[in-house]
């Protein structure tokens, strides 16, 4: 029978009282490099000579992917100005990387990159190549590109004329404009707006074009997104320039591109250390496999909201539409399909030192030193609002001990009744048998609700971190 228990105070065990803790720090650094839930922990994760690994940016994003909707890969440079903009703007790749004119080029759907190696590390570095101005010469409509006088009267907030090319921007065109890039991303208009005739389609739509871009009017889509959409300018000056656009075998190197392995939560997601990020399991349960595939063996399971640190991306078995699986340990894998960025809430309030944030909607216990966060694990809560909000000050701490319900007034025989043996790393923090303590007669899969009777639970190895990490007096902050 598997009992659920919070509450309990000292029977028998290492000590009643506040316990010496004198040689600890060595354990605390050790745990903070190498301990998570439910992950195995070899000292440092590699994946097999038989796995090709990924590049990954800083921010723990693959560097290299393949778009099976049109055959082509993007990779390095390329790939992160194209992720910075997305594609609504770019759209799929067309080609592969191509040298032209001594230059790395590459084309989209809608535009033309270049790669100016010459600016390295800054914004100048992939430039968008002025394909409006290109197209601009071939378009019969000259009328609509001849500059009007500088001396344009502005009758409403929402028409702006720009002097530099003699053109006014208004309205919806102007709206998308201003909120997607302006200036940077599209340059200024070079003509007014007029019809047109799209060549993907044949449709003829109102058209405004600017230096590096076509604006297209989609009345069937009104007051919605896609109202206004952006042409395939760089399609249309590929074909018209005979540019090779033959799809290619994916690289094994690459993988393939989903949104989700560029989560723009990545950019606030918990890293405890560097070149590492922390997600969380996002389905019941998830099998670590031996290799990245579905049909590997299983070495663990772990489940629903677990912390899962992880080390690096290789490619494996497709799993909902993602061929990424990443590294949680030594020839240790899961999808990448499972796992989303844990992005930590901000606490109420923040200590210094060493100290315990509680989350009750994360269901997480958070180790801060300062305002740094530093560890991360999955608890196991009060049911029915047994767990006491507030902040309190760890009172004493015991190594090892019996907890029996009769000692705070639950007797045996009746209901709730528990006596847990070999009860780990507790430290009490309020009156009444309230502790933090490490919880081993609750299954893994009940962590992350509320299955105790008032206590926060801790997974043994997660317990021990936070015994090592706390002191009596350390604070600890309870709160949903």
């Amino acid at each position: 029978m598997q009992v659920s228990s919070g509450k309990g105070r000292l029977v028998f065990g290492s000590s009643n009282a506040a316990v010496v803790r004198g040689g600890r720090i060595a354990l605390v650094l050790m745990f903070a490099l190498s301990a998570f839930a439910g992950v195995v922990r070899p000292a440092d994760a590699q994946a097999a000579e038989t796995v090709v690994q990924i590049p990954m940016d800083e921010l723990g994003m693959p560097t290299r992917v393949f778009f099976p909707e049109t055959g082509h890969h993007i990779a390095e440079e390329l790939l992160t100005a194209w992720r910075s903009t997305g594609l609504m703007i770019f759209g799929y790749p067309i080609t592969e990387p191509l040298m032209e004119n001594g230059r790395v080029v590459q084309y989209f759907e809608r535009a033309r990159l270049e790669h100016w190696p010459e600016h390295k590390g800054t914004k100048w570095e992939v430039q968008g190549t002025l394909l409006g101005n290109w197209m601009a010469e071939k378009r019969q409509n000259k009328q609509a590109f001849k500059a009007l006088p500088d001396n344009q009267p502005s009758d409403s907030p929402d028409r702006v004329f720009f002097k530099e090319t003699g053109h006014w921007l208004a309205y919806g065109m102007k709206k998308y404009w201003d909120e997607n890039g302006g200036l940077w991303q599209f340059g200024f208009p070079i003509s007014e707006e007029f019809q047109e005739k799209n060549p993907q389609d044949g449709k003829t739509y109102t058209v405004q074009y600017f230096e590096r871009a076509r604006f297209e009017y989609h009345p069937e889509h009104a007051g919605t997104q896609y109202e206004i959409l952006l042409g395939h300018l760089g399609r249309d000056y590929a074909e018209e320039e005979k540019i090779t656009q033959t799809s290619v075998s994916q690289k094994p190197d690459f993988v393939r591109y989903n949104p989700g392995l560029f989560d723009d939560a990545l950019l606030n997601v918990f890293r405890p250390n560097s070149g590492r990020w922390m997600g969380f399991v996002s389905t019941d349960a998830l099998g670590i496999r031996s290799e990245p595939a579905t049909a590997a063996p299983s070495v663990d399971v772990i489940y629903n909201r677990r912390p899962v640190e992880v080390r690096g991306i290789v490619r494996g078995t497709e799993v909902e539409g993602t061929d990424a699986w990443y590294v949680v340990g030594d020839n240790q894998y899961v999808s990448a399909a499972y796992i989303d960025p844990l992005v930590l809430r901000t606490p109420p309030q923040t200590f210094g030192g060493h100290w315990v944030d509680v989350n009750l909607s994360q269901f997480y216990a958070v180790a801060y030193d300062g305002n740094t966060p530093v560890y991360v694990a999955i608890i196991a809560a009060g049911r029915d609002g047994k767990t006491p909000l507030g902040v309190y000050q760890v009172q004493y701490q015991v190594r090892s001990e019996i907890m029996d319900s009769a000692t705070v007034g639950i007797p045996k025989g009746a209901p709730g009744y528990y006596f847990l043996e070999n009860v780990e790393f507790t430290q009490y923090f309020l009156a009444g048998g309230y502790a933090i303590h490490g919880n081993y007669w609750t299954p893994e899969s009940s962590f992350g609700g509320f299955t105790s009777n008032g206590c926060v639970g801790l997974m043994n190895p997660d317990a021990e971190f936070f015994w090592n990490w706390m002191y009596p007096g350390d604070y600890i902050s309870i709160h949903f």
